[in-house]
């Protein structure tokens, strides 16, 4: 019998829930109720090895009575099945004498000696030992009829093993650098570094395993040794072992092109920032008494000087994930510098610093940047054929012309979008689709970006885009455009959390997207004022002892999250409420000595790989901060 919370607990792949019947067709017809018997006092010795680890790694001596219990379980299901006199127990207490050598091999390894590879890949071969019992139950309950095809899986269960440990050792760094446990990739990265200690910033540690190119070659081994595993399997049948073999090392390959990846963003952000910057000055704003202000513009101008390198978004889209590009590195700044920019226009028009011909050139650079297909408006990445123009983009050009006064370049580079947006992505249920694409008579490329929009990320509504997009049209033309922004609002009113809050599809957190959606009911807070009531309230009960909010609930505070619920209590509430006080006191408290804010997960275009910048969130705590300064 397994233990519940065994199964409740258990992290590990599932295929070891059932790892005898992976083998299983290689052989004569096992019979199924053996083959479930097997699988399961598998299980529960795969359990009891794992403990025995943590005892003798951690000390867990208090796991001792369930190591028993699993051990003499297991004994007796294969007893049952073998009988107590069988060949079978020859071949245990071989694989049992190879888990000890292990055992004892790894207490001796040191990275104070040399060691060799075949010695470590040795000792990943026998920490699974009791894994090739698997085979040699299928094996005897044949009547060893193929000691060919015997010997051929053990051999390519050895390269997975191998293969498996190595990828183990690069995800477990970290874990096993604190731990004190040998790991490969710790011992080649001491290698290069000719044996000086290593500090104890292991996170960092971890990230220079890759961009010292140490990560990448030992994965590269693991990926070899997968390879040679199905090279030994290839001329047998398929099976579920084969299966596993070629899964993992898809699962390593994918690993290996993201970790990749993230070097060469890192490469090209350093590239970035040695182009230098623009031919143009940033605005002056020198004259200011406000020291937490002028530290905030000193930092955001560094950041302007240095070619907006941090601002950026730089993402790796490979071939291996469907993307067919010139390139595979992609760096982007439209999005968030139409972003800063609005944040940057409102702390001068507060202040009132001349910024004028600053902000011509910021939207030159950014018309530069549109699409120049039929439909035009702006993508993300522009770089990515794959990805077409999207309203949240679009709806943020339309409020950064406004705010400069640009009105004629909506007239002349987002009608087109609006037009397409409105006719033929408006929902029934009075949302709007998040790109821009025509649903009739589409081309290659509008095709295959139709067809990644379903399959990669969703076609929407999404409620916090809606917001952005209509409050955009509302300041560009609120009369022409009043009947789809009040579908809009009943729309995001009806996807209102009955906490109060609204939730985000492309951004971290409940407070971006409880932002946008208040700051356009504050231009139509007759419709539903209890709905914007509601959210306040959510607001106010939600904020911590220190006065700030947080990004993600139960977490500590962090200033972008606070920067979104202090514009939201502004946009209803005095300045001098005791909820906005102790925000702003809390966001003055967390500045630091460069003038930025910490950064904290803002967009999350793709799942693990958060957006988040120090720029971009210094220019909206700056931007909380002075809003409403002027009145």
């Amino acid at each position: 019998m397994i233990p519940a919370t065994l199964i409740e607990n258990d992290r590990s792949p599932k295929f070891y829930k059932n790892y005898p019947r992976l083998f299983s067709n290689y052989f004569d017809a096992i019979d199924e109720e053996i083959l479930c018997q097997l699988s399961q006092a598998g299980y529960l010795y795969y359990h009891a090895t794992l403990l025995v680890d943590g005892l003798i790694d951690d000390k867990e001596f208090d796991q001792l009575p369930l190591i028993m219990h699993l051990q003499e379980e297991t004994i007796k299901s294969l007893t049952s099945i073998y009988g107590a006199k069988s060949i079978f127990w020859n071949f245990w207490n071989n694989r049992k004498k190879e888990y000890f050598k292990a055992v004892e091999t790894e207490k001796k390894l040191s990275y104070d000696r040399a060691i060799r590879f075949t010695e470590y890949a040795d000792l990943a071969d026998q920490k699974t030992a009791f894994g090739k019992v698997a085979i040699d139950c299928i094996y005897l309950l044949s009547n060893q009829k193929d000691d060919a095809l015997y010997h051929a899986l053990v051999k390519s269960h050895y390269y997975f093993s191998l293969g498996f440990q190595l990828y183990d050792d690069v995800k477990d760094y970290s874990e096993d650098i604190k731990k004190g446990q040998f790991n490969w990739a710790i011992y080649e990265q001491r290698k290069m570094m000719n044996d000086a200690p290593l500090n104890s910033d292991y996170g960092v540690l971890h990230k220079l395993l890759f961009i010292n190119g140490i990560g990448q070659k030992i994965l590269g081994k693991s990926i070899s040794c997968f390879r040679r595993a199905l090279e030994i399997l290839d001329p047998y049948i398929e099976s579920e072992w084969k299966g596993i073999v070629l899964e993992t090392k898809e699962i390593i390959e994918n690993y290996l092109d993201s970790t990749e990846g993230y070097v060469r963003t890192i490469e090209k952000k350093v590239q970035i920032k040695r182009q230098g910057t623009v031919d143009y000055s940033f605005f002056r704003y020198g004259k200011t008494r406000d020291k937490v202000l002028k530290n905030g513009l000193d930092f955001i101008k560094k950041s302007f000087l240095e070619n907006y390198a941090e601002l950026k978004h730089i993402m790796f889209l490979s071939k291996s994930e469907g993307f067919q590009n010139e390139q595979e590195i992609h760096s982007s700044d439209v999005f968030q510098r139409a972003l800063l920019n609005e944040c940057l226009i409102a702390i001068c028009k507060e202040n009132n610093f001349n910024s004028t011909k600053f902000f011509e050139r910021e939207c030159q650079y950014l018309v530069a940047q549109r699409n120049r297909d039929a439909i035009g408006g702006w993508s993300y990445f522009p770089s990515v054929v794959e990805i077409a123009a999207d309203i949240d983009d679009l709806g943020q050009m339309i409020q950064l012309f406004i705010a400069c006064g640009k009105s004629s370049l909506v007239d002349a580079y987002c009608m087109q979008a609006i037009q397409i947006a409105l006719s033929q992505r408006t929902c029934s249920n009075g949302g709007l689709e998040t790109w821009i694409i025509p649903k009739e008579n589409q081309n290659a490329i509008q095709q295959k970006q139709d067809l990644f929009n379903t399959s990669k990320w969703g076609k929407g509504p999404d409620i916090e885009v809606v917001a952005n997009f209509m409050y955009a049209l509302h300041q560009f033309d609120s009369i022409k455009y009043l009947n789809p922004i009040k579908n809009a609002i009943k729309f995001i009113v009806e996807n209102q959390n009955e906490q109060g809050y609204w939730d985000s599809r492309w951004y971290y957190g409940r407070y971006y997207g409880t932002y946008v959606c208040l700051r356009l009911f504050k231009e139509y807070k007759d419709l539903f004022p209890a709905y914007m009531l509601k959210a306040i309230e959510y607001i106010i009960d939600h904020q911590n002892k220190d006065g700030g909010f947080s990004t993600e609930p139960g977490k500590t505070s962090d200033p972008l999250a606070t920067a979104f619920a202090l514009l939201s209590l502004k946009l209803f509430l005095n300045s001098e409420h005791r909820a906005s006080m102790r925000a702003e006191n809390y966001l003055r408290r967390a500045q630091q000595v460069d003038g930025s804010w910490n950064e904290s997960n803002f967009i999350k275009p793709k799942a693990q790989e958060p957006y988040k910048s120090k720029t971009i969130t210094t220019a909206f705590v700056l931007k909380a901060m002075n809003y409403g300064k002027s009145i």
